[in-house]
């Protein structure tokens, strides 16, 4: 299937807000329709039969989340939150950085990246008219 046929077909797409916002593992709706259909739902995500006991795990496990959110948000309205994650910046940036320079010089190996400085000094061209 081509985009030009994708978009065709496709009446609009709508993408919803998360469910919980400060959350790495949430849920996020995206409502598709389509032209002459409407709305379609894919059939791995229709409603599903729980036994049980899967009921109650994600019964504690949807508690959890709650509270986990619940603490996170009493910490960004006290602005410790902010203080957290300034600190943990401060730690994560050499180590980010650290990983983002071995990937570069991976991607110059390869000869997918290269910087600007190393490419051959060229004066601008005039453009005829």
């Amino acid at each position: 299937m081509t985009n030009t046929m994708l978009n065709e077909f496709v009446d609009k797409i709508l993408v919803h807000e998360r469910d919980r916002k400060g959350c790495q593992d949430t849920t996020q709706t995206v409502e598709i329709y389509f032209n002459f259909v409407g709305r379609y739902i894919p059939p791995s995500f229709r409603e599903a039969e729980l036994t049980p006991e899967e009921q109650e795990a994600f019964r504690r496990r949807e508690e959890r989340r709650d509270k986990l959110h619940q603490a996170y948000l009493r910490r960004k309205a006290s602005g410790k939150q902010q203080e957290y994650d300034r600190r943990y910046s401060i730690k994560r940036k050499p180590v980010m950085d650290a990983k983002r320079a071995a990937l570069r010089a991976e991607d110059m190996e390869r000869g997918i990246f290269t910087t600007a400085a190393s490419l051959p000094r060229q004066e601008p061209k005039r453009a005829v008219m």
